[in-house]
């Protein structure tokens, strides 16, 4: 992973997974152990560079959850968060993602920065469900 693209990454990440589902799925069939092998590679992937991932994340939820975004429609809005959790299962820098995300959190709570606190209330139910918590 390059790091002077790391602005990027998510978003990389996100058409990357997208396409890795389309070709399983139109090509593959979603055989399972094409699935098995593409869910182990990508997790490798992701979590070649040990914490970063999570941080980065963290700050590209952060920056969805944001007042800037009031142009995206609510439902693109979810949209995007539940593809996001999906890179998240992936993480294995949970802890720092947590880290990360609470200090954002706390930041557009306190400073009224939030676009939507019905997408804050979902993000963190969506979360909390992963997680178990």
């Amino acid at each position: 992973m390059d790091e002077e693209n790391d602005k990027d990454m998510v978003s990389s990440l996100l058409e990357f997974k997208a396409s890795l589902d389309s070709i399983l799925e139109e090509s593959f069939s979603k055989n399972e152990a094409f699935c098995n092998t593409i869910k182990d590679s990508f997790e490798h992937l992701i979590n070649l560079r040990q914490n970063r991932p999570a941080e980065l994340i963290a700050k590209f939820l952060d920056e969805k959850l944001r007042d800037g975004n009031k142009g995206t429609s609510e439902e693109e809005l979810e949209g995007t968060l539940d593809k996001v959790l999906v890179l998240f299962r992936f993480i294995q820098g949970k802890d720092v993602f947590e880290a990360f995300y609470k200090k954002d959190l706390a930041k557009r709570q306190l400073l009224g920065k939030s676009a939507s606190i019905d997408a804050e209330k979902s993000m963190i139910s969506k979360l909390k469900t992963e997680c178990g918590s």
